[in-house]
């Protein structure tokens, strides 16, 4: 904590607020962000934590906090790793859509066809659960009465129940009640089995388990330690215990693993497409805060970082457009969290007093996550170019909320903290720098029959794709390199975006 000198001459009344002052906030004139963020551990009695910032551009901060392991003394690091609860979401959503750029997803078949077994909400059985619903947690399936025997069996029996056991009528688990009376489609209800289900799916398309696959094709090649699998992680003794305080005593809750390797468990002989639920694609990823930011700029700039291309730049943008909004009676908003809603994407709106996380964003893009005692946040903003990782594995005082924000109250100092101390409006003085992400310039615009590219315009004749507002792709339009142009005259009016060199571009058709 930040010390003061208070002067001998200071009346009564100045030391009392200088004493609240203290007690209550940290100094706003002369702390950084470090000491910030230490003090709001302290003030919250944190068991540790670890907070990046980053623009478009490149991680800019990054500060740790407290105690990884409290048994063994092993303090907060930057290689400490987090099961980050359900960011874990973003992470199964960006599996599901590598396979929709592949062309072995679609986002509106019926989930029936990936599974290869019926299932359908017994309540309006003649329509079709797709993926999109399950992304947008908008199937109409809940987490029902049976979810949690169900999952726990997942992990510990032997052989691992398939999937259909709970969601089809003759399953062991089945229950009725685990579907909401609702058309698929059109009503809100954040529930984990649908990432359960979409894990599933990854599995029955690549023939590869859940936490395989996301290790080849999501950690590897941006260079992330960082797994489903805790037996994939290089270091045990990296990663975080997350804890409870019960009646002042903290309790280890899952992850204690005393950096002794574990034993392969009950995924021995396990076939792929059986029940993805085994490698926790709701919740259960482990990833260090710098490892996520990265994966998070990664989203941040269409789907390359560093090299590596995990998405097209479509499949960001359908990741982040508007899938679902609140109208007041479309859904459960979770007392004002969940206010809209994309593809694996969380979109704050910043309403007042409730979805607020920066005070400075309109809008952001992300995930929270809180599971046995941790709490985690991943959000960017693309017009102020900035984003931030937050992570805690434990809060003694417990989870608090105010009038302010539906964020809990270590969360809401902690995004005040990046506010009043994170230097963030250099992300936007510094945006565009990464060459890569530079658009193509597009006229005229709006335009007729023709559109004219310049600047990064393909170099050869190819076919170029064009997308709608909401990401769904539309057409292929023949690119010619000699007038620099396409022709858009079978399109109709409207706006749309044009793929160029890895880069989306904005037009609107007369």
């Amino acid at each position: 904590m930040t010390s003061v000198r208070i002067s001998a001459h200071m009346n009564g009344w100045s030391r009392i607020c200088l004493s609240i002052c203290l007690l209550v906030g940290y100094n706003l004139t002369a702390q950084s962000l470090d000491s910030a963020f230490s003090h709001i551990g302290v003030q919250n009695d944190m068991m540790g934590g670890s907070l990046v910032l980053f623009c478009e551009n490149g991680v800019i901060a990054s500060h740790e906090f407290g105690t990884a392991d409290y048994g063994r003394g092993i303090a907060v690091t930057s290689d400490t790793k987090y099961r980050v609860a359900s960011i874990s979401k973003t992470v199964t959503a960006i599996a599901v859509m590598q396979l929709v750029d592949q062309g072995l997803i679609d986002l509106d078949e019926n989930i029936n066809t990936y599974l290869g077994y019926a299932v359908s909400n017994p309540h309006y059985t003649s329509d079709s659960i797709t993926v999109r619903m399950l992304l947008s947690h908008t199937s109409s399936i809940i987490d029902g009465p049976t979810y949690s025997s169900f999952l726990s069996a997942t992990y510990n029996s032997t052989p691992i129940p398939n999937l259909n056991a709970l969601l089809q009528p003759a399953g062991a688990y089945y229950d009725a009640t685990q579907f909401n009376q609702t058309i698929p489609g059109q009503y809100f209800n954040y529930a984990n089995i649908n990432y359960v289900i979409l894990g599933t799916i990854v599995e029955a398309v690549s023939q590869l388990r859940f936490d395989v696959y996301c290790k080849q094709n999501i950690s590897q090649p941006l260079g992330l330690d960082a797994s489903f699998n805790v037996s994939d992680l290089q270091d045990l003794n990296e990663l975080a215990v997350l804890y409870r305080k019960p009646g002042g005593v903290w309790t280890a809750q899952v992850d204690d693993y005393q950096g002794t390797p574990l034993p392969p468990g009950n995924t021995i002989g396990y076939l792929p497409g059986t029940n993805g639920g085994r490698f926790a694609p709701q919740g259960g990823f482990r990833c260090s805060a710098e490892d996520l930011s990265v994966l998070f700029l990664c989203l941040m700039n269409q789907g390359t970082w560093n090299g590596a291309t995990l998405l097209s730049p479509a499949a960001c943008l359908q990741m982040s457009s508007n899938q679902w909004s609140y109208n007041g009676v479309n859904g459960n908003p979770y007392f004002g969290l969940f206010r809209s809603w994309g593809l694996g994407m969380h979109r704050i709106t910043s309403y007042p007093g409730n979805d607020v996380a920066l005070s400075g964003s309109q809008q952001m893009f992300g995930h929270t996550g809180e599971a046995y005692g941790l709490v985690s946040d991943a959000y960017f903003d693309t017009i102020r170019k900035v984003g931030f990782v937050f992570v805690t594995n434990g809060v003694g005082m417990g989870y608090q909320s105010n009038n302010q924000s539906v964020f809990y109250t270590v969360e809401q100092d902690v995004f005040n903290a990046i506010e009043q101390f994170g230097q963030i409006d250099q992300c936007a003085a510094t945006a565009g720098l990464n060459e890569p992400r530079r658009p193509s310039i597009l006229y005229p615009n709006p335009c007729e029959n023709t559109v004219f590219i310049g600047g990064r315009a393909p170099l050869h004749n190819e076919k170029l794709r064009v997308y709608g507002p909401e990401g769904r792709f539309i057409a292929l339009v023949p690119y010619d390199a000699e007038c620099e142009c396409v022709d858009v005259s079978e399109l109709k009016s409207g706006l749309y975006f044009l793929e160029v060199r890895n880069s989306l571009n904005r037009f609107v058709k007369e």
